[in-house]
């Protein structure tokens, strides 16, 4: 375990740090672009980030599956996923401008060439980050990563700065996308040249393997951006606006909880069936450490929302307050990453069932929450929708591998970091912080609140946190010595 500790440590650094810079950027948008202005770039931004999904199929992701399951025929499994990944994403763009031009715009409208041209660029020849964690490599996926989103932050600040205008700043983005996928095909030909691997045959393994988990992904994006979507059609920019600043955490959410999940899928996949109670005891440890890592962000951002809002993004902001408080919900739900023990058996067909149900609730409460609450629907609906996925991802987990579904998770564990979240959050609950510092009293307060957290966990003697505890060592001793190196 302590390997993949390690690993878990590397790419952790890096998921944050990616994600730490992505949060720079809207900081400094809302400061150039006005609201409405900034609600159409985000509007850009839903738009080809969900057809970014529906385009890539998760083919890339099952690199996570393959690559271990057939070493010895590494490169032959990547050229297979260049060219599935080709296929599905002309396939979409085709359909989408299809569409819009039917629909006479109501699709995509003004962005729809754009977003086509953007969506094809990004999604080709974009295998590497899974193709090194495939191979336990974290650091190239700290430096490619990282690279990749400083070049994107540059662009679009940039051209904010100096044109203020939209559409400039997409067109800016393509073109960097298209560098990105020259230099990437070269790298890919270069590496593979003179390579000679058996041929794997698993045209018809891989399809069965994406085709679920796929049509899973673009249920859970269609779940994931459906407020997005409601929000821009039914309440105009200035609200996506709003909506998209009191979510604007998710990335660092999802970098904590990926973080683990990559790390221990292709793990899982390596033990096999034969040892699926081992693996069932792995993924019930990587949800505890989940915990850990996402319940002191569900008590801070409760009880500091709106001061971070007003402070890090103005007052013309403060109708985010709301959404960001709701998050806390849809945190709570990331902390369970129900599909590792199917995904690590190559049972991805209910992945597509529970995508759907969580779809379907989310469509539901925003049907009738939003018109009622406005941009709060979304988050509600979101968190929803999520739960949903949850508890039907636990039945058919638990009715697989014949536990009882009390039994799949360790609960006590759960629980005791649960009451060590909460009772820590005393220290947090008066204004004294703030009255007496202003926002660096948030600083303040949240340095001793995690210090609090973390020392009723050493009571507890959970032996995830000390896992955590070793893995903040290692990057801390790895980070050091890396300068000198």
């Amino acid at each position: 375990m302590s390997r993949l500790g390690n690993q878990a440590a590397v790419l952790s650094i890096a998921r944050l740090a990616n994600y730490g810079l992505m949060l720079v950027s809207p900081m400094i948008l809302v400061r150039i672009l006005s609201v409405t202005d900034f609600g159409h770039y985000r509007e850009f931004l839903v738009y080809t980030s969900l057809l970014i999904a529906f385009a890539g199929f998760n083919v890339n992701d099952s690199l996570l599956y393959f690559i271990p399951a057939h070493t010895r025929s590494k490169w032959r499994i990547v050229r297979q996923t260049v060219i599935l990944v080709a296929c599905s994403s002309t396939a979409i763009v085709a359909l989408v401008v299809a569409l819009d031009w039917m629909l006479k715009g109501a699709l995509i409208g003004a962005y729809l060439i754009p977003t086509a041209i953007y969506v094809l660029l990004s999604v080709n020849v974009d295998f590497w980050e899974f193709y090194w964690l495939s191979e336990h490599r974290s650091l190239p996926v700290f430096f490619y990563t990282t690279g990749r989103l400083l070049a994107r932050m540059a662009v679009v600040i940039a051209a904010a700065v100096t044109t203020h205008r939209v559409i400039t700043i997409v067109w800016l983005l393509i073109a960097l996308e298209g560098v990105r996928l020259t230099a990437s095909t070269i790298a890919w030909r270069l590496r593979t040249k003179g390579s000679q691997q058996p041929v794997p045959g698993l045209w018809r393994d891989q399809l069965k393997f994406c085709m679920p988990w796929g049509v899973a992904v673009i249920f859970a994006m269609l779940s994931r951006n459906l407020g997005n979507i409601a929000v821009v059609k039914w309440l105009g920019a200035a609200p996506l606006a709003y909506y998209t600043i009191g979510l604007y955490g998710e990335p660092i959410i999802v970098a904590f909880r990926n973080s683990v999940s990559f790390v221990l899928l292709p793990e899982m996949v390596r033990r096999g069936a034969a040892a699926s109670d081992q693996r069932l005891a792995m993924w019930g440890r990587g949800i505890v450490v989940n915990c850990i890592l996402l319940f002191p962000m569900i008590v801070l951002l409760i009880r500091y929302a709106e001061p971070l809002i007003v402070t890090v993004f103005g007052a013309a902001y403060r109708p985010s307050v709301v959404v960001l408080q709701l998050y806390a919900l849809v945190i709570l739900r990331e902390c369970f990453d129900m599909t590792l023990p199917l995904r690590s058996a190559n049972r991805t067909s209910p992945l597509v069932q529970s995508s759907l149900v969580g779809l379907l609730v989310n469509a539901v409460t925003l049907f009738f929450l939003m018109p009622i609450v406005g941009i709060a629907g979304g988050a509600i609906g979101l968190a929803a929708g999520g739960f949903a996925e949850v508890i039907y991802l636990g039945w058919c987990i638990a009715a697989a591998s014949k536990v009882a579904l009390p039994r799949l998770l360790p609960w006590r564990s759960i629980g005791k970091v649960g009451l060590a979240a909460l009772s820590a959050g005393c220290v947090v609950w008066s204004d004294v912080w703030t009255r007496a510092l202003g926002f660096p009293g948030v600083v303040v307060a949240s340095a001793v609140y995690i210090a609090t957290f973390g020392s009723l966990l050493w009571l507890f003697r959970l032996p995830e946190a000390e896992l955590i505890w070793d893995w903040a060592m290692r990057a801390a001793r790895l980070g050091a010595a890396r300068p000198a190196a």
